[in-house]
């Protein structure tokens, strides 16, 4: 594993008035909502080359329409202001520049004042962290022929809390074909957070984003291969774990397992969550919140409960994900955000 702090864009904005108080939730009380959240192709209107080619002027896309999507985004956060996040992960911004103008323009009311970003240049999107508490640290860790997952550490003022932010390689080119890229994707994070554990080992550490595979992955491929998350309860589960995959739980996890409210079937039945994506007419659940077993131990900030977006907006008539649609500015994104709820600060 290779660690650059160059490919990265860390900022603070100086945008919130004094009225915004940063010590606590969003609603006054001593919770913490960590929000995942595909946003599916966020693009502004400038162009650098990298831009997928309906995010261009020659395709439509102007300013005025990058302001309405941006409207969108800010509104699948805050769902009207029913349950806003404190700590937001993004997958599929084009860059640094899009959070800033969803800050400036949207959420610097709600306390947003800090944002971190990868920013590699061989991929048209990237992942990106907003923050209503500051973040002291990035870096991002490279992944051979993937996407890079970034790494913040944020500042709770009682406490530092770990994030990773993910967005895995896409199934397009077959599942079991590009497994093992995905694999990659969860050695790495799994080598990083292996070293940080070690030397803080209570240490609250969340690894959050598109997993482009459901908790349950292994199981639904037949337990016939290796997946980038495998059941920790599984026969070869510490093999898998040698050679780059995250074990996962729906219980309480020991040490080196993560915590997966989607495995979880109490949390199941009172979030009413079938999943985050629909994909190829099956719920699935891609967009993950892992939690470290420092979560459970009854000191500092504890696991409370786990949510999926339920806005009307959100979904189609089917209940299915209200998809973008570049042509006709409707729609929010393909998937729908994904939370956990923290509690304890």
């Amino acid at each position: 594993m290779r660690c650059f702090s160059a490919p990265v864009v860390f900022v603070m904005l100086c945008l919130c008035g004094c009225g915004c108080d940063l010590d606590a939730s969003s609603d006054g009380s001593d919770r913490l909502m960590v929000m995942t959240y595909n946003v599916q192709n966020l693009f502004d209107a400038y162009v650098t080359g990298n831009e997928y080619p309906e995010y261009t002027p020659e395709e439509g896309w102007t300013a005025d329409a990058y302001r309405r999507r941006l409207g969108r985004v800010a509104q699948a956060i805050t769902q009207g202001h029913a349950m806003v996040p404190d700590i937001v992960l993004l997958q599929e911004i084009e860059h640094a520049n899009v959070l800033q103008d969803l800050l400036r323009e949207h959420l610097s009311a709600r306390g947003f004042q800090w944002f971190a970003a990868t920013a590699a240049k061989d991929s048209a999107i990237q992942v990106g962290i907003i923050s209503r508490f500051p973040i002291t640290d990035a870096r991002t860790h490279s992944v051979q022929g993937n996407r890079p997952v970034l790494e913040c550490e944020i500042d709770l003022g009682s406490e530092k809390l770990v994030v990773f932010a993910v967005h895995a390689k896409s199934r397009r080119e077959g599942v079991a074909e590009t497994e093992g890229q995905r694999i990659a994707t969860s050695g790495v994070i799994s080598r990083r957070t292996d070293e940080l554990l070690r030397k803080h080992p209570w240490r609250p550490v969340l690894v959050a984003g598109d997993f482009n595979g459901s908790a349950d992955s292994y199981l639904r491929e037949g337990s016939s291969y290796q997946t980038a998350l495998v059941p920790f309860d599984v026969l070869q589960a510490e093999d898998y774990a040698k050679n780059g995959s995250l074990l996962v739980s729906g219980g309480v996890p020991p040490r080196g397992i993560w915590y997966t409210w989607w495995l979880d079937r109490t949390q199941l039945l009172l979030s009413h969550a079938d999943g985050s994506y629909w994909y190829q007419g099956i719920w699935e659940t891609f967009d993950q919140i892992l939690l470290s077993p420092a979560f459970f131990d009854s000191y500092g900030l504890e696991f409370h409960s786990g949510q999926v977006g339920v806005g009307q907006h959100l979904r189609d008539e089917k209940g299915h994900p209200n998809a973008w649609n570049v042509r006709t500015e409707a729609g929010y994104s393909d998937h729908l955000p994904v939370y956990v709820v923290l509690t304890g600060r």
